[in-house]
C-alpha cells in the first residue's frame, strides 16, 4: 500500500480562504444545530444536533489543521461557532425571537460542540 500524500505547496490566500470556508461553515451548522435541538421523532425528543455539533466541530478543526500547523489558528472555526452560539442565545432573544431554548438541552449543545471542536487538537502527538 502507498502512503497518503500530504499537501503543503499551498499559498497564505489559500489557506485563509480554506479557514473562511470553514468558518462559514461552522456558522451554518450552528444555525442548523439550534433550529432541531428540539427535534422530535414521533413526539419523542430527538436532540441529534448535540451529537452532530461534536461530529461537525471536530471534522472542522481537523480539516483547519490541514491549513496550518498553528492549534490556536485552527481553532478558528470553533470560536466561530461559539460567537455564533453565543449570538443565538443572548443577541437574538433581546430582539425579540428565541431560537435556542433556555434548557440543558443548550448546555449539551454547547458542551459538546467545544468538545468536539477540541479533541482532535488533544489527540495530537
Amino acid at each position: 500500500m502507498s502512503e497518503p500524500v500530504v499537501r503543503d505547496d499551498f499559498s497564505r490566500a489559500e489557506a485563509v480562504g480554506g479557514l473562511v470556508w470553514l468558518s462559514v461553515g461552522a456558522a451554518v451548522s450552528v444555525l442548523l444545530e439550534v433550529v432541531y435541538l428540539n427535534a422530535t421523532v414521533f413526539g419523542v425528543p430527538f436532540p441529534a444536533s448535540v451529537v452532530i455539533a461534536a461530529l461537525f466541530n471536530s471534522v472542522l478543526t481537523r480539516t483547519a489543521r490541514l491549513w496550518t500547523a498553528n492549534p490556536a489558528v485552527a481553532l478558528i472555526p470553533l470560536a466561530v461557532w461559539l460567537a455564533c452560539l453565543f449570538v443565538l442565545m443572548f443577541t437574538v432573544p433581546a430582539a425579540g425571537a428565541m431560537l435556542a431554548p433556555a434548557n440543558v438541552l443548550t448546555v449539551a449543545l454547547l458542551l459538546a460542540g467545544v468538545a468536539g471542536g477540541v479533541w482532535p487538537l488533544a489527540q495530537r502527538k
